[in-house]
């Protein structure tokens, strides 16, 4: 039985591997600082397995690990451009001070170090397809040399670590793989083409879709990441794994399309800044050495992909909402959500509200909204909604696990979003106030005021109808973006952008590469 550490474990490729080793018996711990995920799902399932450990941290500031180790991988670094762009000082630092840390301990242990590298390290090619010998064409100073560079210092770092110190590395460079597992909004190409292609979305292309890249399955991958590991000490590499396959933007886009019956348009939009034209990989090495070559056809790895990816929900599907009224009962902010839900048909909006009338059924589906009511049937409700609706939700949400969460007003709804956003940090607030609220003057505003502060203050995003009125708005001082509504599909892509922000600074990504 093998003690392996797999950094970055909680994400795409670390995840499978995971399933491997254990499946093996071996034991293995992972660590990761869930820097591109909300929460560790690819490997909830294995928490209570005996011979798995989870520890969340950052190789940057490596936790201590006692136990000697036989084998670390190291997939310890965002590879998505949206994600590794949005804190390029922490990539330059995964890749340079956390590599050290691993290659530190490798060395403690006389433990094998497997340094996952990328064919970013080739930069924008001039060479088709890529040998290893290649030394690339990269922009040190562009917006994607924090990920290039930083992987080139790694690999760097490893070959130091083995002429110096004896430490057992291997390289590989990995070139575009997909699969199950793989993050809903990680912005790369087969994940944006999928999910939108399911969904009957506009599927964006960066660039005018002549550019190439060629991908391989995670199960090709992964083979391969396992035969390096088992060679004898010797072999540092670095080896390619990828699928020698070219594909065209354009060309995979319209395969998508045409394996999902999708109905999305292709549109084209401005490219990223040093966007390799050609990827390809030259694997005679691999076939080589390690005897291995891809054996998944891209049509067949999409078609497990796209299973897998129409069992995920996007984070927006289902929205938990409070209100202290809603249908038939509602107000101007009521009546702006129930009209934006008609333009959101593949949106679910869960809502906790009062029954507020007798005769108004517990639970009632108008639409796609889903109402839950508390209470007896009284103008006395409101008061209930505080507990009794943070209750309900907090039901709800053991079943659904929300993203988002919604109050409309910012009052009695607001007091139990609050309750539920303190119990549940996890997830995002949004809020609706209309004009009376927002004007609100008097003793009673002022007596309210702390508690409006309190709750403001826990929201993302804020939405009124008059932008005018909310910046002389008291309770509107010193709290977040504050939005106009306006009409129904104004209000919709506004949400739907808010949704889009909230999960992307969550998750630490950009909404597109620079």
């Amino acid at each position: 039985m093998k003690q392996i550490l797999i950094t970055g474990g909680a994400g795409f490729i670390g995840s499978h591997l995971v399933e491997k080793y254990l499946n093996e018996g071996h034991r293995v711990i992972v660590v990761d600082n869930l820097q591109t995920t909300w929460k560790p799902k690819n490997i909830e399932q294995f928490f209570a397995h005996p011979r798995f450990s989870f520890i969340h941290g950052d190789i940057i500031d490596l936790p201590n690990i006692s136990e000697h180790i036989d084998w670390i991988i190291n997939c310890a670094c965002a590879g998505s451009y949206t994600s590794y762009q949005f804190n390029p000082v922490h990539t330059v630092k995964t890749n340079t001070i956390g590599v050290i840390n691993l290659l530190e301990l490798a060395r403690r242990d006389d433990a094998i170090f497997l340094q996952t590298s990328t064919s970013e390290i080739y930069g924008d090619p001039l060479e088709v397809p890529q040998r290893e010998e290649y030394r690339g064409n990269v922009n040190s100073l562009g917006p994607r040399a924090c990920y290039d560079e930083g992987k080139r210092v790694a690999e760097t770092l490893c070959m130091d670590y083995h002429r110096e110190f004896g430490v057992d590395v291997r390289i590989i460079r990995i070139f575009n793989t997909y699969g199950p597992n793989m993050d809903l909004n990680d912005g790369r190409a087969v994940t944006n083409f999928a999910m939108n292609a399911i969904h009957n979305k506009d599927i964006t292309i960066y660039g005018d879709g002549s550019h190439t890249r060629s991908f391989q399955y995670i199960d090709d991958l992964v083979r391969g990441i396992d035969a390096f590991l088992r060679l004898p000490k010797g072999e540092t590499g670095p080896i390619n794994l990828g699928n020698p396959g070219e594909v065209t933007m354009k060309e995979l886009a319209e395969l998508m399309k045409a394996m999902t019956n999708s109905s999305s348009r292709i549109i084209f939009t401005e490219g990223a800044t040093d966007d390799p034209r050609r990827r390809a990989p030259e694997i005679s090495k691999a076939k080589r050495v390690l005897g291995w070559e891809p054996k998944v056809s891209l049509r067949e790895g999409l078609e497990k992909t796209i299973a897998y990816f129409r069992t995920q929900e996007p984070p927006e599907k289902k929205v938990l909402v409070f209100a202290t009224t809603y249908y038939p009962d509602m107000g101007p902010a009521e009546e702006a959500l129930f009209e934006l839900s008609k333009q959101m048909p593949d949106t679910e909006f869960h809502i906790v509200t009062t029954k507020w009338k007798k005769g108004r059924l517990q639970i009632e589906d108008v639409g796609t909204n889903r109402v839950h009511r508390i209470g007896i049937g009284s103008v006395l409700d409101k008061y209930l909604l505080p507990f009794f609706g943070f209750l309900k939700a907090h039901q709800l949400n053991k079943k659904h696990q929300y993203r988002f969460v919604w109050s409309i007003m910012g009052s009695y709804s607001g007091m139990a979003a609050l309750l539920f956003r303190m119990i549940n940090k996890e997830t995002n607030l949004l809020m609706t106030l209309d004009d009376a609220e927002v004007n609100r003057k008097g003793l009673k505003a002022r007596f309210l005021s702390p508690v409006y502060k309190l709750i403001l203050g826990k929201a993302e995003t804020i939405y009124v109808s008059n932008i005018a009125l909310a910046q002389g708005s008291k309770i509107l001082e010193n709290v977040p973006v504050v939005t106009p509504g306006g009409d129904a599909k104004s209000f919709m892509n506004k949400v739907r952008f808010a949704y889009s922000d909230i999960a992307n600074k969550q998750e630490k990504k950009l909404h597109r590469a620079k």
